[in-house]
């Protein structure tokens, strides 16, 4: 048996409730795979906007730290300028870090949706293909019974 044979077979033996109810199901999937999306999508966002935001306020705390140097700055001052830039350092690091997650996040999350995409994709192929069988079946009965109709009606001339 080829495998376009096994999967007819296999398609008669689905009824077309049950095909319904994993066509509803998967398109759950979908909707459900679909805000997760969005949801992932929205913190890698903001991962990003907020690694933007330290950037920026490191580059403008550089830029007072050297025109604070310009006009002469004490020692302690001096550290503590230094001292501070390396927590903003820490914290673009970690932000980095969020961003990596948050993109990996991205990523897993579509990977899901596609698949849940494909699964509701196949059901209603094998829907589509069911009714088309269905609708063949019919056919050969309808041309059947008017085959046998005409045979009666030329025996009983």
């Amino acid at each position: 048996m080829n495998n376009v044979d096994g999967d007819e077979y296999k398609m008669t033996t689905i009824s077309p409730q049950v095909l319904k109810l994993l066509t509803e199901t998967a398109a759950k999937e979908v909707e459900l795979a679909t805000e997760a999306l969005a949801k992932a999508m929205k913190q890698a966002t903001e991962a990003q906007q907020k690694l933007d935001m330290l950037i920026e306020y490191r580059r403008d705390y550089l830029n007072n730290l050297s025109k604070t140097l310009e006009r002469g700055m004490s020692a302690e001052a001096h550290q503590n300028f230094h001292h501070f830039l390396a927590k903003l350092d820490q914290a673009v690091a970690g932000q980095k870090d969020v961003l990596v997650s948050t993109q990996y996040q991205v990523t897993i999350q579509k990977q899901l949706w596609q698949e849940s995409q494909r699964k509701k994709r196949s059901f209603e192929v094998l829907t589509t293909r069911k009714n088309q069988q269905a609708h063949r079946v019919a056919l050969k009965k309808e041309q059947k019974d008017m085959d046998e109709f005409a045979m009666r009606a030329s025996h009983k001339k």
